[in-house]
């Protein structure tokens, strides 16, 4: 379910820095860290998540390639169960603090669906503040009509530590988005609400998936790479 939901908000719908050497970086051989950034993105970076209910449940972001939309650089995350190149524009940046995620254009079966991007999470907000975007993706061809994209985000927590599968992460913001994706063609409206942790230097150490605001799914880290 997450991993078919996690592809559908991709498709309707993060600069490699210098290691730190403060007194927050992890110790050596824990997957690295990088300073400056709550999520490194570089291709290669990895983080596996179990399903915190069911371990045997297990995901994966891999960023494996990186791509220029209107002069700017993503980064995107492997689709999940696929060994070959796909061929997807989407992917995510980041800038001072704000991940942006670009839902790039499609054209499948003489349907053509617009790009647009979108504020991922913004970590330079105060704890609650809140902030709303919505994006409009044309759709053309052979079908005529619009996918619009109605985000609400917040930062929920920022905290000196966490503890996700009993390793303890510093620095980390903990973030909102609750996603409203109507697709006008066919009148359906998707709801899914996430949840993330970031830990300053590593990236994603948790995160909470709400469909249609009934079915969830948590997934923690249990290793990573990132340089």
């Amino acid at each position: 379910m997450k991993k078919t939901a996690l592809l559908l908000a991709l498709l309707l719908v993060f600069s490699s820095c210098s290691k730190s050497n403060d007194d927050t970086e992890p110790a050596p051989g824990e997957g690295g860290y990088v300073s400056g950034t709550y999520w490194p993105y570089a291709v290669g970076n990895t983080w596996n998540l179990v399903n915190m209910e069911d371990p045997e449940d297990k995901y994966q972001y891999l960023i494996h390639k990186s791509l220029t939309h209107e002069g700017k650089t993503y980064f995107q995350f492997k689709p999940v169960g696929t060994t070959a190149e796909v061929a997807l524009n989407d992917g995510f940046r980041e800038d001072n603090g704000v991940f942006i995620s670009l839902h790039g254009a499609t054209s499948q079966m003489g349907i053509n669906t617009a790009a647009g991007t979108a504020t991922y999470i913004n970590t330079n907000l105060k704890v609650n503040e809140i902030w709303k975007e919505k994006i409009t993706l044309q759709i053309s061809g052979l079908a005529s009509g619009a996918i619009t994209h109605s985000n609400e985000g917040r930062i929920l927590e920022k905290v000196t530590s966490a503890v996700v599968n009993g390793k303890t992460y510093k620095d980390v913001i903990k973030a909102e988005l609750k996603k409203s994706i109507h697709n006008s063609t066919t009148g359906y409206t998707n709801h899914i609400t996430y949840e993330t942790w970031l830990a300053k230097g590593i990236g994603i150490i948790f995160e909470k998936t709400t469909y249609d605001n009934s079915y969830t799914e948590s997934y923690g880290l249990v290793n990573y790479t990132v340089k």
